[in-house]
Order: C-alpha cells, then sequence, then structure tokens
C-alpha cells in the first residue's frame, strides 16, 4: 500500500494540548488522522463534530426539559391536594371516598354489578 504525507496547519497551543492527550492515551496524531479518514471511507461521512457550545447548548436543553418533567411530575397530586381530595395518603381516593383504597371501591363496585345481574335472574 503506497502511502502519502500530510501537512496540516493548526494552532500551536491547541497542538501541544492534543498532544498531551495523545500521549496519555497511547495513540499519535497520525493514529487519530488514519482512524479518522478510515471512519469517512467506511461511512462516507464525516463524524459530527461539536463545539464547546454546540455541547453546552444541548445539554442545557436537556436539563431544562428534565426541569419541566419534575415539575410536572406531582401536579395532579398537588391539584388533589390543593381541592382537598388528597391527604398524606399514597392513595389520592383514600380521603375522597370515606377512606376507601381505589382497589376497594373497584372491588364494591364489582360486587354491585354481580349482585345487580344475580337479581335479575330473580326477578324474571
Amino acid at each position: 500500500m503506497a502511502t502519502v504525507q500530510l501537512n496540516v496547519r493548526i494552532d500551536a497551543r491547541l497542538k501541544e494540548d492534543v498532544d498531551a492527550v495523545l500521549r496519555g492515551s497511547g495513540v499519535s496524531a497520525s493514529d487519530v488522522v488514519r482512524s479518522l479518514w478510515a471512519y469517512i471511507a467506511d461511512r462516507g461521512q464525516v463524524p459530527r463534530l461539536e463545539t464547546s457550545a454546540e455541547e453546552r447548548a444541548r445539554e442545557e436543553e436537556r436539563r431544562r426539559r428534565m426541569t419541566v418533567v419534575e415539575d410536572s411530575a406531582g401536579c395532579l397530586q398537588r391539584e388533589l391536594a390543593a381541592a382537598g381530595m388528597a391527604g398524606g395518603s399514597a392513595d389520592p381516593f383514600a380521603s375522597a371516598f370515606g377512606g376507601m383504597t381505589s382497589k376497594r371501591i373497584r372491588d364494591a363496585v364489582y360486587d354491585q354489578m354481580l349482585d345487580d345481574y344475580l337479581a335479575m335472574g330473580r326477578s324474571e
């Protein structure tokens, strides 16, 4: 395989900083360039490179969205509490329905439906 040499102009301080990182990782600038060229050749596209400003903006947007989700998470419980329909109970139905949990309410509804069904057969 024939090889060629690339000459690249780069800020001296940036080169020093990156060379230190590469040395710490045990790779050379040539290794990185070869890997980049292989990546582009394999995929037919340049990898997405973000600037620090783009990374910060993306992280700030992610944090903003998480704040919205976290702030919204307790909205129903707060509204029920404000309406006097929920107290300290984990089940918001308990205080609104005389201490009955949602499971007990459901069971009572089914019991009533069964009683109504059985009563239909007796009245005919």
